[in-house]
């Protein structure tokens, strides 16, 4: 018997809770290539090209959501964000968003960048 993985459970909930099919290439997520989706269907111009976030665009790390609801907001956004339809962004690619976006490290204090220090020194 295999072991359950993190990403297979992440699968799971997409498919439980946002009510997307899911399909058993589904379940090996790429973080390389959740990078590649999120630049290509254009979440970076309102996340920032690590999910750091924007003025137009909520921080998407550090500790990014449940799988599940990273799902559901994207296939029925409420807000200004569009909803991704699976016909423009399959499960396999929120799955690998997913997985690219738990790999981001979160930020670096700006106590420990010594121009910020300085900066600070200087107010």
């Amino acid at each position: 018997m295999k072991k359950i993985t993190k990403v297979f459970i992440a699968t799971l909930g997409l498919s439980i809770i946002g009510g997307l099919a899911v399909s058993a290439q589904d379940t090996t997520a790429s973080a390389e290539r959740g990078r590649e989706t999120y630049m290509r269907v254009g979440c970076y111009p309102c996340h920032g090209t690590e999910g750091q976030g924007s003025g137009s665009g909520t921080a998407l790390i550090p500790d990014p959501l449940p799988p599940e609801a990273i799902a559901q907001f994207i296939r029925f956004s409420p807000g200004r964000m569009p909803a991704y339809p699976e016909s423009v962004l399959s499960d396999a690619e929120i799955t690998d968003i997913v997985a690219f976006l738990e790999t981001v490290p979160a930020p670096s204090s700006p106590d420990t960048i010594p121009a910020l220090m300085k900066l600070r020194r200087n107010d």
